[in-house]
């Protein structure tokens, strides 16, 4: 909600506040475009858009008709963060996944990983609910582990760019966990799986939902729902060993999960600008996972 904040002791309004820069500099450069005077300061700890006491009513038109216009599209939520995030969400992937992966081959600390890590239905549904996430880093050969280290860096990179690296790899681990957790419901106690597929189609939930909010027109708004759908299929439903409803629990959670992230992008400013706590605490999170997974069966 644009407000124009009158200053009596000053010739000076501030039209608007944000925490995000960005945000003023775009209003800014509408009012530059129509010859309205402006200026982006950062004052008391936000960033400030001023105009002139007598450019105030304009330029508040001026960005409610700008805003009518482009209702579809969030000022919070910055499409392309950068190739940055890309990498860092897609290196926090492939690494983890490397790492376990190696600890769990050379039996590190004499622990058995594997038992202790994998989801176990019967185990999850009595309260194990650590196995929902450390089994996304436990894979069955080298073939398994190359598969999804190649379609989750991708995933991940893409992910990074367009929600930040921490709330990327935030919410793929988030989804990844809430997939299995799904799945340890449906399935019955004796089941057990293991892998990054479900973080994988998980995360191309994430991105299927997030570009289905940007869309403007129809048609766009519903390929990127198709694409994923047949991506799903293409990859996700064939195999002798795949768990078909992991993929499709991943995948419909990752979808849940991207329209959430979209309606906070919306309303709190803070998920963008706090990539390193949201980060910081995946990784706590996936730390704290794998401790009370070997504690408890180590």
């Amino acid at each position: 909600m644009l407000s124009v904040m009158d200053d009596l002791q000053s010739e000076d309004f501030t039209l608007y506040r944000s925490y995000v820069r960005k945000r003023c500099s775009e209003y800014a450069l509408v009012l530059r475009a129509v010859g309205i005077p402006c200026e982006v300061l950062l004052l008391e700890g936000k960033f400030a858009l001023l105009v002139h006491a007598r450019d105030a009513d304009r330029a508040q038109k001026q960005l409610e008709l700008y805003l009518r216009e482009n209702r579809t599209r969030s000022p919070a939520f910055d499409p392309h963060l950068g190739v940055n995030d890309g990498l860092k969400c897609a290196s926090l992937y492939g690494v983890t996944i490397l790492l376990i992966d190696l600890l769990q081959r050379y039996q590190a600390f004499s622990l058995d990983w594997w038992d202790a890590g994998m989801s176990h239905a019967g185990l999850i549904q009595r309260g194990e609910w650590w196995r929902t996430l450390t089994s996304l880093s436990l894979h069955a050969d080298s073939l398994h582990l190359i598969g999804n280290l190649v379609f989750g860096t991708l995933f991940g990179f893409l992910a990074g760019q367009r929600l930040g690296w921490g709330l990327a790899w935030f919410g793929m681990l988030l989804a990844g966990a809430l997939g299995n957790w799904l799945n340890a419901l449906i399935q019955d106690p004796s089941h057990m799986s293991i892998g990054a597929s479900t973080v994988v189609f998980a995360t191309l939930g994430i991105l299927v939902s997030c570009t289905w909010k940007q869309g403007k027109p129809r048609v766009s708004r519903w390929m990127p729902v198709g694409s994923g759908i047949a991506l799903l299929a293409f990859l996700g439903m064939s195999g002798e060993r795949t768990d078909i409803f992991a993929h499709v629990a991943g995948f419909g959670s990752g979808c849940l999960l991207g329209a959430l992230i979209w309606f906070l992008e919306n309303r709190l400013e803070f998920l963008v600008r706090h990539q390193l706590v949201l980060g910081l605490a995946a990784v706590t999170l996936f730390a704290v996972a794998w401790f009370l997974a070997l504690l408890a069966h180590g």
